[in-house]
This record gives C-alpha cells, sequence and structure tokens, in this order.
C-alpha cells in the first residue's frame, strides 16, 4: 500500500513540474533605438569629417540584457518575460549613433574607427531607470575630445523623462528609445556648435 502511496506521489509530482515548465512565459528581445531605413543607392563619404563614439559607459550593475525594474528603494529586477537584444552598452552606443547618424548626416558617425578620427564622443549614463509605475529617465553626461584626448567641447549633461504609460515591456522599450532619441538631440547640438566654432 505504501509503494502505491509514493508511485502515485511521485507521479503527481513529475506532472506538475511538467505543467510548470509548459507555463513558463515566452521571452520576447527588444532593441533600443530607431534605425534609418535602408536606401537605395551608393554614396561617398570622403573628405566628411569622422567622429568615433566610444562604447557608452553604464553602470555595472545596468550592464546585461536584462530589463531591470525599480521595484522598491534601492531594489531591482529582471523581467521575467522581455530582455534587450544585447547588453546594454552595446544596444545604448548602437542607438546613439544610428540617431546622431540620421542628425548629422554630413558627418560620419563610426564606433569603431578604421582611420583617425577628427573627434571622440564620450558618453557615460548615470541612470538608466525603469520605475514601478512605467515611467522611464535617463540621465546622461557627454563630452566631445579631439582624436588625442583634449576636450573641444565643454562638458554636458542632462536628464530625459517619458512615461511607458504601463509596465509592458514593448511599451519600457518604446519610451526608452524615446529618451535615446532626446539624448541623439542634445548631443548633436553639441557636435554641431563644436564643428562650428573649430572645424576640422
Amino acid at each position: 500500500m505504501t509503494s502505491y502511496i509514493r508511485y502515485g506521489a511521485a507521479l503527481a509530482a513529475v506532472a506538475a513540474l511538467l505543467t510548470g515548465c509548459g507555463s513558463a512565459p515566452t521571452i520576447r528581445i527588444y532593441e533600443l533605438g530607431n534605425p534609418a531605413p535602408a536606401t537605395a543607392g551608393v554614396w561617398s563619404e570622403s573628405g566628411l569629417p569622422i567622429i568615433e563614439l566610444k562604447t557608452v559607459s553604464v553602470p555595472d550593475y545596468l550592464d546585461s540584457s536584462d530589463i531591470l525594474r525599480s521595484v522598491g528603494p534601492n531594489e531591482v529586477t529582471a523581467s521575467p518575460t522581455g530582455r534587450w537584444g544585447e547588453r546594454l552598452s552595446l544596444g545604448l552606443t548602437h542607438a546613439l549613433a544610428s540617431g546622431l547618424a540620421q542628425r548629422l548626416p554630413k558627418t560620419v558617425i563610426e564606433t569603431t574607427a578604421d582611420v583617425e578620427p577628427a573627434r571622440q564622443l564620450l558618453v557615460d549614463i548615470e541612470q538608466f531607470e525603469i520605475e514601478a509605475d512605467g515611467k522611464c529617465l535617463i540621465a546622461a553626461r557627454w563630452r566631445l575630445t579631439t582624436a588625442e584626448g583634449a576636450t573641444s567641447a565643454a562638458g554636458e549633461r542632462g536628464t530625459f523623462s517619458e512615461a511607458a504609460g504601463s509596465i509592458d515591456d514593448g511599451a519600457i522599450a518604446a519610451a526608452m528609445t524615446r529618451d535615446v532619441d532626446q539624448l541623439a538631440d542634445k548631443i548633436a547640438q553639441t557636435v554641431q556648435h563644436a564643428m562650428a566654432s573649430h572645424p576640422g
């Protein structure tokens, strides 16, 4: 009798485990930024100034593919249903490079310069927060330097906030993309001013 009870309990445990595995949430992958639509044709970048965007710096605890949400004071948790398509520092670098290229059509924006760039752009993300109510915030500092490292534009800082409207991963990704767009707008202004003041 006891052996039958144990056998039945084992079967129930296996069934519960299989049921749990079957109900695991689907993980969706999200990217930051709005890539420019591909345009057919060939054009030359010869003679255009080159700016190398160095890999964007983010706090170590954020630099993963997890979509981290604030759930309380000094506490974050990873979304169980969504991930960034790449590590956050790389995703932000690629999103900013694309955004800057669209805003600065007469400048070549590189993330790995094969030739000596005229200038380098350093961006430091101080905050990248998804609050419990869906509010998304980016705080960043940036500065433009010469290829030798001398500062060619005064360092600037900005904070950008967007309401996602929900804590849905897709809404969060869209709101963070709008934050990145605002950051790209301000950095592009810095670059334009520096290039006009000190061309070459």
